[in-house]
Order: C-alpha cells, then sequence, then structure tokens
C-alpha cells in the first residue's frame, strides 16, 4: 500500500502533530509513506521517521497568489503522478484544494475535519466550493460525533469517528508528591478563555495561597491576560512561560491541568496530561472532544464552559482532597492503552483499506 499525507507543516499545530504521529506509525507497519508539507514555515518540532518520505514544497516566492497557483500544480502532479493507493489530509483549507488537485485522477481521498465547523469563518466562495466539492471525497474522518452531525447525510455514509493518538514516547507518570501548580497550554486566543480560568485561579487561590498557575503559549491576549491577573492582584502567582519544546516535562507533575476552551476539537495537551497522569478539568465544550474522553469524577472532571464559579470549586474539590487527585489521574493514565498510536493507526488503516 502507498500512501501520501498532505501536511502544512511540521511547526506546533495540533492537527500537524497527530498527522505526523499516524505517518510514523503507517510506515512502521510496513506501509510505503510518503508525507508533502504544503507551507514553507518552521522550524519543526515533530520528528517525522526516516521511513516516511518527506517532501517539502518550495515556492520562489512571497506573492501569496503565486504560491495558491504553484500549490495546486505542485498537488496535482504528485497526486496524478504518484500511484498512491490513498491520499490522507487534514484541515479544511488544505482538503478542499487536495480534492480539487485530485479531481478525476482516480486517487482515492480522504479527508479530516479537525475542529468546530460552526466557528469557522469561511468567505462565500469558499462555502460554494466545499459544498461541491466535500461530497467528492472517498471517505471523510471526524473527531468527535458532534461534528459528524453538522454534515449532511451524504458525507456521514462515508465517515468514521476516529479520536486523537497519544504520543508514544511520553515519560512515565510522576509517582509521588505532586507541585502546588495549575497548568493549561495553548494559544491566548477567545477561544481558549484563559480569562476564565484566570478569574477561577483568583476566587481558588484565597483559600489555595500556596498554589501557582502556568499558563503555557502565546497570542494576541497575552498582555490582556498578564494585566488581568494583576489587576486581581495574584500577578505573583500566574506565570507565562511562552511556548516550551519539553512541555511534557514542564508539566508532568504539576497537581491539576485544566481546559477552559468556549469550543474544541479533541486537545492533544489534554490527551497528554491524562495520559501523564494529571487530574485533568476540562469544559464539557463543543464539538464534544473532551466528553469523548472524561468521564466526569472517574478519570477528570468537565464542567460547563465559561463558568468561573464552577472551575473554581472543582479547583478546590481536587485541592481539598490529594486523594482525589490521584484516583482521577490513576484512572486517567489508561487513554495510553485506549488511544494508543498503534490503536488509531488501524483504525485509519481501516478506513482506507474499505475502499
Amino acid at each position: 500500500m502507498r500512501i501520501l499525507f498532505i501536511n502544512s507543516s511540521l511547526t506546533s499545530g495540533g492537527s500537524e502533530r497527530v498527522m505526523t504521529l499516524l505517518a510514523n506509525k503507517f510506515s512502521d507497519k510496513g506501509i510505503d509513506t510518503t508525507m508533502s508539507l504544503v507551507r514553507e514555515l518552521g522550524p519543526d518540532v515533530y520528528r517525522v521517521s526516516e521511513k516516511v518520505k518527506l517532501v517539502r514544497y518550495k515556492y520562489g516566492t512571497k506573492n501569496k497568489v503565486v504560491i495558491a497557483i504553484k500549490r495546486f500544480i505542485k498537488l496535482r502532479q504528485q497526486i496524478k503522478n504518484g500511484k498512491f493507493d490513498a491520499v490522507i489530509v487534514f484541515m479544511n483549507d488544505l482538503n478542499l484544494i487536495t480534492l480539487m488537485a485530485g479531481a478525476n485522477t482516480g486517487t482515492p481521498i480522504y479527508i479530516s475535519e479537525r475542529a468546530d465547523p460552526s466557528k469557522r469563518l469561511d468567505t462565500k466562495i469558499y462555502k460554494v466550493l466545499e459544498k461541491h466539492y466535500y461530497p467528492k471525497c472517498t471517505g471523510m474522518i471526524f473527531q468527535t460525533p458532534d461534528v459528524r452531525d453538522q454534515f449532511t447525510d451524504e458525507i456521514k455514509k462515508k465517515s468514521k469517528v476516529i479520536p486523537n493518538p497519544v504520543s508514544e514516547n511520553l515519560p512515565e507518570p510522576h509517582i509521588g508528591e505532586r507541585k502546588k501548580r495549575i497548568v493549561a497550554a495553548g494559544r491566548f486566543a477567545d477561544q481558549k478563555n484563559f480569562s476564565m480560568l484566570i478569574k477561577a485561579f483568583s476566587e481558588f487561590h484565597k483559600d489555595f495561597t500556596d498554589y501557582y498557575l502556568y499558563i503555557y503559549g502565546k497570542g494576541p491576549k497575552e498582555k490582556e491576560l498578564k494585566e488581568l491577573a494583576l489587576n486581581l492582584g495574584i500577578g505573583d502567582s500566574v506565570f507565562f512561560p511562552g511556548f516550551v519544546d519539553n512541555l511534557i516535562d514542564e508539566i508532568k507533575d504539576a497537581s491539576m491541568y485544566v481546559s477552559s476552551s468556549n469550543y474544541e476539537g479533541i486537545s492533544n495537551s489534554m490527551i497528554e496530561a491524562m495520559a501523564m497522569g494529571l487530574p485533568v478539568i476540562c469544559t464539557d465544550c463543543p464539538v464534544g472532544g473532551a466528553r469523548m474522553m472524561i468521564k466526569s469524577g472517574t478519570n477528570g472532571f468537565l464542567i460547563p464552559v465559561d463558568n468561573e464559579k464552577v472551575l473554581s470549586e472543582t479547583l478546590k474539590l481536587i485541592g481539598n482532597d490529594p486523594n482525589l487527585g490521584e484516583r482521577l489521574g490513576n484512572n486517567a493514565i489508561k487513554v495510553r492503552v485506549t488511544h494508543s498510536v498503534d490503536k488509531i493507526a488501524d483504525m485509519w488503516i481501516e478506513m482506507v483499506n474499505k475502499k
């Protein structure tokens, strides 16, 4: 079997990470695997196996129109001439251009929706093109049933729900006393709603003054979030370390991990926190990714979206009962087995083989 993965880049995006894990595992299973990186972004964050043929598109210009045209031509040539058994592509903009470039080549193309389609700010022309080309895919993979329900019956009939995998190179879960740290990670944007987390932590901190909040990431809301922490009088207890290469090592011995998003597919950092045995608190946000992973009160807690009062109370619940946190973490570790790269890759391979 010969498979072509169409990836954006090897930077820090969640979709890029998942595709890299899958491509590496496909090649481990003896599948002839190629990955094309169609955007000239860097530096690389994710490692691609030496068994994977890595193709980097080069354009020789910064003109966006010229780049778009050259990308289309390169994609079509590669799909048409590569004799691939299947093409797999993530992210809505790359889904569309790949379907267009692969039209009438006879190559099966599998696309995947990685977030909440209702939150996209698509142009009218994009919506028209998507309506025309998406049904032409061979199959479509969704992260959650809630996302699949936003699409037509025509697409649903040739779709499958496959969750994100857990990385294989995670260190062993921390054993012993945990640091008095609450951690979170993501882009500093409205979607992640870190302002709600900071406000909830402010209330929590009144009773738990020895705890600190670490929010890893960067983004347009950084200054606003720092000012919020200062205005709430907790500036000395809230830290913003930026993006770090070794996030798992930074958070593995923390007391809690919080995902405060207003909407989310399946958070990779949430899955990794669970796999590391951290007690996880996550908003039960559209499109149901956290709900697929967390049984509230058993291997983590689900809380309502944008509800700082409930978040603060849940932080206190775990803060007051270290045994509860340990039990949640021990149950969360099971995602290492249930969502292993090997199992998730097999689900993708089964989908491709159905053609």
